[in-house]
């Protein structure tokens, strides 16, 4: 996949990290399984990692290049674009 597409979702990504170049503000969420993130916008941040658990979302903090894995062998990916309303979002430290 090019890092200058952002792919339709739901996307179920396995434990190899697919690379996507996303907005700030963009809502990652886990809608099954388990979602590993990292990225060199996330270096300045006390976790670079975020793990994403089912039901957890997460919210781009700039554009950038980001890496999105499953480190369980799988997990389902779900995007919602700036602006649009999330459920409380959650991170959980690596």
């Amino acid at each position: 996949m090019h890092a200058s597409q952002i792919p339709q979702t739901p996307l179920k990504l396995g434990p190899v990290p697919e690379r996507f170049r996303l907005p700030r503000g963009e809502v990652l969420t886990c809608t099954g399984g388990c979602l590993w993130i990292t990225s060199d916008a996330l270096a300045g941040r006390r976790d670079s990692d975020i793990v994403l658990e089912s039901g957890q979302s997460f919210v781009t903090p700039q554009a950038a290049t980001y890496f999105v894995g499953a480190p369980r062998g799988s997990g389902v990916l779900a995007l919602l674009s700036p602006g649009a309303t999330a459920s409380k979002p959650v991170e959980t430290a690596c």
